[in-house]
């Protein structure tokens, strides 16, 4: 069938349109590029990240600058991506902290849904909850009878309010109806001290930063806050198991770029990023750290960040929780 000079038009605007995308995506990456971890390194999500820069670094023939950019509790670095060049060579390692939590703040400079697009998931962290090695509940249950009997005198340890260990609590009161005191410090540390020293009765840690002080005794697990056991403490129950039905919360972690990378480019960053996590060197670096692959395509992701949001700022004004940055 022949075609109009309309159709024939059309036609001619796609093609060149598929030609422009094909041949931006094939330019990339034209320089290094940078991946952004908005905390210390040594900790969780530095370990993560640098993982999963030396899985692309391999996929795209270089190797990945990684730039930690610490302060303002994540704040900081992701405010470092917001200010780059939207071209793809500046990406973040975003957390259910950065991303979720940083929903509720009118006075930050930047809004996540607003101000990044989301490129693809890396992995999910547990948490653990432990508590010092003489306070009495050896399991969740007997934690929330004591809760319920004793209510506001048990005290609970975060690196910081609104942190995900401190949500992991938080949701676990919400469910069990107690009511605990919340004690926030100024980084992990300090927390795991006074826990493990009997001034604060417990906290949510995850599994790798945990376990030396579990081994050495100081510490005691009650539970996991995955929908799953872990596989570095394999006897230790889930929440779920231990009578709360459908508890489940945690960590995950994801990369993200300015708003208006090309989405061409996001969608080549998502392919090689959903194929790397899949690897079983990649899967091995992260054992240690309790941590499980995430693989989703772009819109379940978008879906995904929607729904972790909405949970996470729900709990935090269901109960008044203060948030600063």
């Amino acid at each position: 069938m022949a075609l109009n000079w309309v159709q024939y038009i059309i036609l001619a605007v796609a093609c060149a349109v598929s030609v422009m995308t094909t041949a931006h995506a094939q330019a990339y990456p034209k320089s290094q590029i940078k991946l952004i971890i908005p905390y210390p390194p040594g900790g969780a999500t530095d370990r993560l990240g640098r993982q999963l820069a030396m899985g692309l670094g391999k996929r795209f023939g270089q190797i990945l600058i990684v730039e930690n950019r610490a302060g303002a509790t994540g704040s900081i670095g992701i405010i470092a991506t917001v200010n780059a060049p939207p071209d793809g060579h500046t990406i973040v390692l975003g957390t259910g902290g950065t991303i979720a939590v940083d929903a509720v703040f009118e006075k930050l400079p930047y809004n996540p849904a607003r101000d990044l697009v989301a490129v693809a998931p890396v992995a999910s962290i547990p948490f653990v909850i432990v508590v010092n090695s003489a306070f009495p509940p050896r399991t969740i249950s007997e934690l929330i009878a004591l809760a319920k009997r004793e209510p506001g005198k048990i005290n609970f340890a975060s690196s910081g309010t609104g942190a995900p260990a401190h949500l992991t609590i938080e949701y676990l009161m919400a469910l069990a109806n107690i009511k605990m005191v919340h004690i926030p410090y100024k980084g992990a540390t300090p927390a795991y001290n006074d826990v493990a020293g009997g001034q604060v009765q417990l906290l949510a840690s995850d599994v790798a930063s945990a376990l030396p002080l579990i081994q050495g005794g100081h510490l005691r697990p009650l539970a996991v806050s995955s929908a799953e056991r872990v596989a570095l403490l394999p006897n230790v129950p889930t929440v779920a198991e231990s009578g709360l039905p459908g508890y489940e919360m945690g960590n995950w972690f994801g990369i993200f770029a300015p708003v208006k990378t090309p989405a061409e480019i996001v969608a080549l960053l998502s392919k090689a990023i959903n194929a790397t996590v899949q690897e079983a060197e990649f899967k091995r670096g992260i054992e240690m750290l309790s941590a499980v692959s995430m693989v989703m395509t772009k819109p379940e992701f978008d879906r995904y960040i929607a729904s972790e949001t909405t949970r996470r700022v729900d709990l935090i004004k269901a109960n008044n929780i203060v948030v600063e940055r």
